[in-house]
């Protein structure tokens, strides 16, 4: 007589799946955009007006940006 146990060597699922590793990455990911750019905004409040106008921002371009939290582009 044959019993139908199940295999130790294969997990057995119990309840709600994990959290899908897709998910967490994305949310990884946005919160390295988030430091990059409030580290980018960082940088063009260190730049002197000349450097400005060879980049082609006005001072109140300038403004604008760094007025941004750090979530918005």
């Amino acid at each position: 007589m044959t019993t139908n146990t199940p295999s130790l060597s294969r997990p057995v699922a119990l309840g709600a799946p994990s959290p899908r590793p897709a998910l967490l990455l994305r949310f990884l990911f946005a919160l390295l955009r988030w430091q990059d750019q409030a580290r980018q905004r960082q940088h063009l409040a260190a730049l002197d007006p000349r450097m400005l106008r060879d980049m082609g921002m006005t001072p109140d371009e300038v403004s604008r940006q760094l007025g941004k939290v750090y979530w918005r582009h």
